[in-house]
């Protein structure tokens, strides 16, 4: 498998501590089947992001310890872009790096409160030739509570990518819930860890990808977790079935 959003690389964000952190999670990532991680540190407008030529020199370093340590698993560089009305910017000064230096760029959102400029945000970047990925929309709020919304973006062209703790309920009943619904009605195209460290927020996702098959099947999952992301790595299209409709349930079914 491959991973498009980890916080692997140490002392970067809020991820991997130190080395030694990072070295159990590749450890883990080699365990639980990966062979390719795109490394996602934070990016923040005014969040005290570490410049891009730093994390490259991390990176560097990382994978050198990596050839060392005789680990089989391939990192790339990128970022979690957190919105904001300037992102395109950005981007295109090269203040933080798109999955492996493609058109493809890792976008988290607020989770709780809307801002009235994600869709122009998002519609700008596709007009300048990128391609969104919306991390983890099952953690947001106001998809959980009107799933139609994510799906109005997808139908525009915008990709999800969800979490594998998020089907294992590490995000709580409503999260779970969520990701179940968003995989039933094509709402996401890319399951990736998310990975902190080696603990509660890891690479271990043994469970959640047998959850994720019993409800996608194995073509589905195989593209979420290997041919969609080594497209993205190869900077390639890929081709995303239809959303569905969330139909809302009536006040005398939540009964049932």
């Amino acid at each position: 498998m491959i991973d498009i959003h980890s916080h692997i690389l140490p002392n970067i964000d809020d991820g991997a501590k130190n080395t030694e952190m990072s070295l159990e999670m590749a450890q883990s990532y080699i365990e639980n089947g990966y062979t390719e991680v795109i490394a996602t540190p934070h990016w923040i407008e005014y969040g005290g992001t570490p410049k891009r030529e730093r994390v490259i020199e991390v990176l560097s370093s990382f994978k050198k310890r990596l050839e060392v340590e005789g680990m089989d698993l391939k990192i790339h560089l990128g970022n979690e872009f957190f919105i904001t009305p300037n992102l395109l910017q950005y981007i295109e000064e090269k203040e933080g790096a798109t999955l492996n230096n493609s058109d493809y760029v890792l976008v988290e959102l607020p989770m709780r409160e809307y801002p009235q400029y994600v869709e122009s945000v998002l519609f700008d970047l596709q007009l300048k030739g990128y391609k969104p990925i919306i991390a983890h929309p099952e953690r947001y709020s106001f998809y959980r509570e009107d799933p139609n919304r994510l799906g109005k973006l997808i139908a525009k062209g915008i990709y999800a990518q969800m979490n594998f703790p998020s089907i294992a309920g590490q995000y709580g009943k409503e999260v779970q819930k969520a990701a179940e619904t968003f995989l039933k009605h094509n709402l996401i195209h890319l399951a990736g860890t998310d990975s902190h460290s080696n603990r509660r927020r890891s690479p271990k996702v043994k469970e959640a990808v047998k959850l994720v098959k019993d409800i996608v099947g194995e073509d589905e999952f195989h593209a979420m977790t290997i041919s969609r992301p080594a497209k993205i790595i190869a900077n390639e299209e890929f081709v995303v079935k239809e959303p569905m409709e969330v139909k809302k349930k009536k006040w005398f079914q939540f009964w049932r």
